[in-house]
């Protein structure tokens, strides 16, 4: 059997931080990922029968506001690029799309500050970073999001528009979907006007060049296709056994496997309530990706719905081949992201008389290694969860964008959660050494 100091599962971008982080500070370090290739929840790949490539997972980032990738932008002196300036619109609120650049008349007006100035106001209660999302004094707003607009009496086409946000941010919709992790998000972008101003950077290249930069850094030795089904702590070891029977050793395990996922891994002694309670419970978020290739248009569109098929669609590149359009649906049962006359339809309800040429995605949430998208907490388990699923298991620790303090569900996320938890983990292994030396 081999036998490492830590074992870190998945390759994403919380277990290549805390691979990397274990073996600078002197430990042996085994990454196992299931998959075939790193990056997790981000892939950056051919539109299929294309050369154009697209970003099929995890996409923008936005340096300004999260500190966590903006230093390994600097550490690694990776360049970025822009999402295209838009100059075509389109709302779906109010039972219709408008094409207005602003959809709101000057009557409604009052309405939109009023509901802008609530989210800001409760979402600078939320501290970030330096705790965990559930601090007590918030359980207020661990709530479902649409109780708490509908609690604002706003007219229906107002309450559309902020409902429709978080649901295209988080995949999920907003009934199920906890208030405090949205006013997180809001706390991260700085206001509401943020979501929309703010989330334009990407990587020049793909999220896969920043993963390979931190996986390279250190020496580790990483395997792909290795699907983990055990993890046994007796104590002084933990063993790891893959599906083929195969089995591996380390003083510490770091699982960054999203949450979604821990009910395929058999744990002994079994998870602690609350790591417990999220395999089974889930996170929400359960969005539809879908590149969807048009003729060349000659304007960038951006649109955004709560009733639409879509809650975002827009354009992203043009190229001889035509214009990609990026489409996000909230949930598998609204849209098949193979289905090129569904998707077509679903696009010509802010593009009316644009043909799809060819769809391309991939099913997040039918993929064995992530079953599902992004973290979306539901209503109750920031409070009831989110401090304890960053405390370890004895020496099996837990580390992924779904557990971060501050952005959990983004990249920063991950970051910040696969630091945090080799940090936890290097601390426990340098006592234990002293302690056996002395």
């Amino acid at each position: 059997m081999e036998s490492v100091d830590v074992i870190v599962i998945g390759a994403g971008f919380a277990g290549a931080t805390a691979a990397r982080d274990s073996a600078l500070a002197g430990n042996s370090v085994l990454v196992l990922e299931g998959r075939d290739r790193p990056g997790g929840r981000t892939w950056y790949r051919q539109f299929d029968g294309r050369d154009q490539k697209l970003e099929f997972g995890g996409t923008w980032i936005a340096p300004t506001r999260q500190p966590f990738v903006r230093a390994e932008i600097e550490r690694y002196g990776l360049d970025l690029f822009q999402s295209p300036n838009y100059s075509q619109f389109g709302w779906g609120i109010g039972g219709a799309v408008s094409h207005e650049r602003f959809p709101f008349p000057p009557e409604e007006w009052a309405a939109l500050e009023r509901v802008i100035a609530k989210i800001d106001t409760d979402s600078d209660r939320v501290q970030l970073f330096d705790v965990p999302l559930g601090q007590p004094e918030l359980a207020d707003l661990d709530i479902p999001f649409t109780d708490y607009v509908h609690a604002l009496n706003l007219p229906a086409r107002v309450s559309d528009f902020i409902l429709a946000w978080p649901t295209f941010y988080f995949g999920a919709y907003p009934d199920k979907l906890s208030t405090l992790h949205v006013l997180s998000w809001n706390k991260g972008f700085g206001s509401a006007v943020g979501w929309y101003l703010l989330l334009v950077d990407k990587f020049l290249g793909g999220t896969g060049v920043l993963v390979e930069k931190i996986l390279s850094e250190a020496p580790l030795d990483i395997r792909y296709g290795v699907d983990v089904r055990s993890i046994d702590d007796d104590g002084q070891r933990v063993v790891v056994t893959d599906a083929d029977g195969t089995q591996f050793s380390a003083r510490n395990v770091i699982v960054t496997a999203p949450i979604n996922t821990w009910e395929r891994i058999s744990f002994t002694p079994g998870l602690p309530s609350s790591h417990q309670a999220m395999s089974v419970e889930k996170q929400a978020g359960e969005s539809v990706k879908v590149w969807a290739l048009v003729p060349k248009q000659d304007d960038f569109f951006f649109g955004a719905g709560m009733h639409t098929t879509f809650k975002w669609l827009a354009s992203e590149y043009t190229t001889a081949d035509g214009t990609y359009l990026v489409g996000f649906a909230s949930a598998e049962a609204d849209l098949d992201g193979n289905d090129i006359e569904a998707v077509t339809r679903a696009v010509q309800e802010y593009l009316p008389g644009v043909p799809v040429l060819a769809v391309d995605f991939h099913d997040w949430n039918n993929d064995q290694f992530s079953n599902g998208t992004w973290m979306a907490y539901k209503p109750g388990q920031v409070i009831a969860h989110s401090a304890a699923l960053q405390v370890p298991h004895g020496r099996v620790y837990f580390g992924n964008s779904d557990l971060a303090s501050g952005w959990a569900g983004w990249i920063d996320g991950a970051i910040e959660s696969g630091a945090r938890v080799a940090a936890q983990s290097n601390a426990a292994l340098a006592e234990s050494s002293v302690v056996a030396a002395g």
